[in-house]
């Protein structure tokens, strides 16, 4: 009986008396903890590069120091998120909370030597690793196969949403209080997430115990695969952040334009959540959008080919982030087909790869464009790639037999 209330509340039969999860207790608690950390990560990103440069006046250790900020993420995805499916969620969540509240509290030390700084700059930055990796388990858990996409699509809207405005607001708080207060509320952040999580979540087992360890093990299957590869094409979308400055340079736009163009593919996110994403529509359809999505996400970066005017330019930006929901589709069918035994590990190895794809796509875009002198055909060529790509992936995803994996915990 234990085994068969489980398998439904993975299929999205834990529902009480037809509540939808989505507006039960643990996920506001889940999402409102997601909003606090949202804004701790903008506000100690300004704060940070503000006391490095104020220490340092030097442009190059200021980049450095916000580059760790991303790059440890790389290590410690593969090496940390595994924690989320051996200990318990919850307190995983929580603990990765603690420690971000107490290294970012180190950082607020006045006088802390540079070094101590950028390392716990660095700690802080691979406590998401485990974070992010219990939070995506956690929320299959709660929400099952049938409402992750709407809660997946609530999440990343929150933070594109939150992204846009925290840098402003997180300025201007730096800019009143100075970097130690702004530090200090950053900690105190991290410490009303990690209470929130810890007390506004039910308590559960560990996902993975001596009793399921063959769990650990995935076996080779086509269509995940074909998704994982969807979701990592995704890296190649944020080429035209990476070379926005030259893009607009070259398409003799004034500078204010270099904002228009930055904030068009995530307001055309949040757009594409919420029309392809939001709860009720059928899983099987929202599988079927997953190829044709990616084909409008890439595709539309192919017409910059065309040197578009900047106006064109945001609406193109625009258009590929209204696509771009089909990573959040992507990611949720890649869910569904895990035991939850090992979704902690999987989920964060597949972060891990994005979060290389996109550096390494910034850096590679740079180099090309140097060497063809135009920023709009480089974009234009991660476009073509991305297309042919996702089109290959699409093709054997859709031939691929839906299976979600029955669960092994009761």
């Amino acid at each position: 009986m234990a085994e068969q209330a489980r398998e439904s509340r993975m299929s999205g039969g834990g529902t009480m008396g037809g509540r939808s999860p989505l507006a039960g207790p643990e996920f506001r608690a889940l999402w409102v903890a997601e909003a606090q950390s949202v804004a701790g990560d903008q506000l100690a990103r300004v704060a940070i590069s503000v006391l490095v440069y104020q220490r340092t006046s030097s442009a190059a250790l200021t980049a450095l120091t916000y580059a760790l900020t991303f790059l440890p993420d790389i290590v410690a995805g593969p090496l940390l998120s595994g924690l989320a499916d051996r200990f318990p969620r919850r307190e995983v969540m929580a603990a990765a909370a603690l420690s971000q509240a107490l290294f970012v509290a180190v950082m607020a030390i006045p006088g802390a030597p540079i070094w101590l700084v950028a390392a716990c700059v660095a700690l802080e930055a691979a406590a998401q690793a485990p974070f992010k990796a219990a939070q995506t388990a956690h929320a299959r858990v709660l929400l099952g196969n049938e409402h992750l996409a709407a809660g997946q699509a609530r999440l990343t809207t929150l933070r594109e949403v939150g992204q846009l405005a925290g840098l402003a607001g997180a300025a201007a708080v730096v800019g009143l209080l100075g970097t130690t207060p702004a530090l200090i509320i950053d900690a105190a952040t991290f410490v009303a997430s990690a209470a929130l999580l810890r007390f506004g979540l039910r308590p559960r087992p560990a996902a993975r115990t001596a009793a399921v360890a063959g769990d650990g093990v995935l076996q080779p299957d086509r269509r995940r695969r074909a998704v994982v590869a969807l979701s990592l094409f995704a890296a190649l979308t944020v080429l035209p952040h990476g070379l926005v400055v030259p893009l607009v340079h070259e398409l003799g736009a004034p500078i204010w334009t270099v904002g228009l163009l930055l904030a068009a593919d995530p307001l055309g996110l949040v757009v594409g959540a919420y029309v392809f994403c939001r709860a009720g529509r059928p899983r099987d359809a929202q599988h079927a959008l997953i190829a044709p999505l990616a084909l409008v996400c890439l595709g539309a970066l192919v017409f910059f080919a065309a040197r578009p005017h900047p106006v064109l330019a945001a609406l193109l930006l625009g258009i590929s982030g209204l696509g771009a929901a089909y990573q959040i589709l992507a990611k949720s069918a890649y869910v569904e087909m895990l035991p939850d035994a090992v979704t902690g590990r999987a989920t964060g190895l597949v972060r891990t790869g994005l979060r290389a794809g996109q550096g390494l796509s910034v850096l590679v875009g740079g180099l090309l464009a140097e060497a063809l002198g135009s920023a709009s055909l480089t974009i234009a060529l991660a476009g073509v790639v991305g297309t042919i790509g996702c089109a290959i992936a699409g093709f054997v995803w859709h031939q691929g037999r839906s299976a979600v994996p029955r669960e092994a915990v009761a």
